[in-house]
């Protein structure tokens, strides 16, 4: 088996979570404009790797939804599927 001791210590650093933070607030601002609802983005504790060791993370919330971005991410994602099956 590999040695995964830098993975899990890289996994778990200050900087891999201010990395995951700032790309969910990214994506967060990103849905805000585009969107109806309001977003948010939190740091979180995440589980992954072989051993299901714990890491730095973070997570983008709908903190109020609104009725027509859900309605709008149905229709995309029947779009795509349609681009899929070349419709």
């Amino acid at each position: 088996m590999a040695d995964d001791a830098g993975l899990k210590e890289l996994g778990a650093s200050s900087i891999i979570g201010t990395a995951t933070m700032n790309a969910a607030s990214d994506l967060a601002r990103k849905a805000q404009s585009v969107g109806r609802g309001e977003y948010s983005a939190a740091p979180m504790t995440v589980v992954a790797g072989w051993a299901n060791e714990r890491r730095a993370g973070a997570v983008v919330r709908e903190t109020r939804r609104d009725w027509k971005d859900t309605r709008d991410a149905v229709l995309l994602r029947v779009a795509d599927s349609m681009k899929a099956r070349g419709n």
